[in-house]
């Protein structure tokens, strides 16, 4: 079972929850790759703390599926599998469609707002042509649009999926091809919420969710094949 206690510091800030996003942070730029060992005691050191939090933190990820620990080894980045992409994104088209209903009932014009804003720093994002960034909007968009639902577990699962996604998956498998680009079923799911049209916007939704299930799996079998394919 894993310690729920809170290590702060003098200041009454949570250090684990500091390292946590460190780490997180870490493994989203690529700075920690999948099959490396985390060095945590260097961590330590360069978070200006003690093992304990860093290790709370990583015993968190490795409790969540983010990271491996072996015994006498220590933690590792884990490594991807086109199974757990195919599970992960088959739970998103099970949860997100089902928000989207009650997020619509309770729309307001601060809701309406706060997707809009969402979208259009999105659709920002894309223009830029950073990739980091864009995972980040993209990720806001979606998660916008199921905070407004209010419900809290479904809203918890999805946070986690797509910390799964992202961290496990990393942003060359989710977004494989450079030319990928959700503006236009962005655009189309907020039009949609936006005229609370609860039918048309979970269809949209739906069909989002599968292309870029479809497009995180051919990526995965396409680097997979190619790394088979190497010889040195």
């Amino acid at each position: 079972m894993i310690s729920k206690k809170k290590i702060k510091n003098s200041k009454g800030k949570d250090l684990t929850r500091e390292a946590y996003n460190d780490i997180r942070k870490m493994i989203f730029s690529n700075e920690l790759k999948p099959g490396q060992k985390i060095p945590y005691r260097r961590m330590a050191e360069g978070l200006n703390m003690s093992l304990t939090p860093v290790v709370q933190a990583l015993k968190h990820m490795e409790f969540m599926g983010l990271v491996r620990h072996e015994q006498n080894k220590g933690f590792f980045v884990d490594k991807v599998t086109p199974q757990e992409i195919d599970e992960a994104y088959k739970l998103r088209s099970i949860i997100e469609p089902k928000m989207l209903a009650q997020t619509i009932l309770n729309l307001d014009e601060q809701g309406e707002k706060k997707i809009r804003i969402a979208l259009d720093e999105y659709i920002e994002a894309c223009q830029k042509g950073s990739l980091k960034l864009k995972l980040v909007k993209d990720i806001q968009f979606h998660m916008s649009i199921a905070e407004l639902s209010g419900q809290n577990l479904s809203i918890l699962i999805l946070k986690y999926l797509f910390d799964f996604l992202y961290l496990r998956f990393g942003q060359e498998l989710i977004f494989s091809r450079p030319s990928e680009d959700s503006t236009d079923a962005h655009t189309a799911i907020f039009n949609a919420i936006k005229s609370k049209d609860i039918e048309t916007a979970a269809k949209v939704l739906e069909k989002h969710i599968k292309d870029i299930h479809k497009n995180a799996l051919d990526g995965i079998q396409e680097r997979l094949s190619e790394a088979d394919d190497i010889i040195f």
